[in-house]
């Protein structure tokens, strides 16, 4: 087996991607909801797309497959609760920026808690997924 060139991105740069994955999580997110035509709906496949493989990427690139998917699904969650009452005019609840909140610790204390053994299966498994994506063999075609 090859060795893949995603490996060797930096973990700066792999949050990065987590970050900027999450962020467009919000947007087509928000595009199945509210998409009615078919360039709405082409967009919010673009946005599922990208998120998924910047996602795949972070992970591919050796960060905590929980870790990584817990901010990615965390910056989802807080951003489309937070769009939906500020431009949306959801009502605000106090409840559920509680929950909200309750959802942010979680994220940070399993990134505490994660162990070396439970990382290795993780990127065993996030490596095998992204084979399977064919994402390696993008990878290797752009670093030629």
């Amino acid at each position: 087996m090859q060795s893949s060139n995603v490996s060797h991105i930096s973990n700066n740069l792999a949050w990065v991607l987590v970050i900027a994955g999450g962020i467009v999580e919000c947007f087509w997110a928000s595009g199945l909801k509210y998409a009615d035509n078919l360039l709405l709906y082409t967009l919010t496949g673009i946005g599922i797309l990208f998120s998924f493989v910047c996602m795949v990427l972070a992970v591919k690139s050796k960060l905590e497959i929980g870790v990584v998917y817990s901010v990615f699904v965390g910056i989802g969650t807080v951003g489309i609760a937070l769009a939906e009452i500020v431009v949306f005019g959801e009502p605000f609840s106090l409840l559920k920026i509680g929950l909200i909140v309750l959802l942010l610790i979680g994220v940070i204390g399993l990134k505490l808690s994660t162990n070396k053994e439970e990382n290795a299966q993780e990127q065993a498994l996030a490596e095998g997924f992204a084979k399977d994506l064919g994402l390696d063999e993008i990878v290797q075609k752009e670093s030629k």
